[in-house]
């Protein structure tokens, strides 16, 4: 089945038949996203195991359970499928038609620079090479991002003040390659932190080199927590993107959902 028009896969995928065993989806970070989005609406026996088989710009979730697009890759992962149980981050935050919604997040979703840079490049840049396009993205985006003061309230961690990004993680990598959570673990029943206040946009950029290796950048403005939940608000809504798309606004409110989605690594 090929998806037509956004959010189709997501259709698709919660209208399989209910003894459905396999889904194999080829796409990228914002396909899956889709198709787990889909699977949430179904009873969890109902959810059938993922085979992705990446081909979008950033396959960031991909990177994280090192799989291929290469035929002998697929081939092995049929025969010889390994389950591996991803908790899903859900959030109720504002859409972007000012309605209430809730929507799922298998790999990562973030508040503030990082969702206007999600928002140009899948607005303008997606012809050019991820690394490029993201990167030029960013280079746009943080020339002209001022940051806001945000309300941040986690379950060890509760703060207001300026803040360029906040990014709640399921797993490592977003924006092709970003390691923007070194400690994240998939099934930990957790998501990661990651919060940049006292941060400039040119010092980020700076730190970018670092975190595609996927290690703690060591700056006193970034900080790293884990938590169950956590609730976010500004008093100028800012922009949310979830596994690379654009989403919508704060105010954001994100919990954990254990053991939810099953993927064929």
């Amino acid at each position: 089945m090929l998806t037509q028009y956004p959010r189709h896969a997501e259709e698709l995928a919660a209208g399989l038949p209910a003894d459905a065993s396999l889904l194999v989806v080829t796409g990228g970070d914002g396909t899956l996203s889709e198709v787990v989005n889909g699977l949430m609406q179904r009873p969890p026996a109902q959810r059938p195991p993922v085979l992705l088989i990446p081909g979008g710009s950033g396959n960031d979730v991909a990177r994280m359970i090192g799989i291929r697009r290469s035929i002998p890759d697929v081939e092995r992962r049929l025969a010889e499928p390994r389950i591996a149980t991803w908790d899903v981050i859900k959030a109720e935050l504002t859409s972007p038609l000012q309605e209430a919604t809730t929507r799922y997040c298998i790999n990562v979703m973030s508040a503030g620079i990082t969702a206007e840079v999600s928002q140009l490049f899948n607005r303008s840049m997606r012809r050019l090479p991820p690394d490029i396009g993201y990167t030029l993205a960013a280079l746009l985006c943080f020339a002209r991002y001022r940051a806001g003061r945000v309300d941040l309230d986690a379950d060890s961690m509760k703060t207001s003040r300026e803040m360029l990004l906040v990014a709640m993680a399921n797993s490592r990598w977003f924006g092709s390659g970003i390691g923007i959570a070194p400690d994240a673990v998939p099934d930990d029943g957790k998501l990661n932190l990651t919060v940049a206040a006292g941060v400039s946009p040119l010092q980020f950029i700076g730190m970018i080199p670092r975190l595609r290796r996927a290690r703690h950048v060591g700056h006193p403005g970034i900080t790293y927590e884990s938590a169950t939940q956590c609730r976010i608000g500004a008093e100028k809504p800012i922009s949310v993107e979830i596994d690379g798309e654009f989403s919508g606004f704060t105010p954001l409110r994100v919990t954990v959902i254990p053991r939810a989605i099953q993927l064929v690594t």
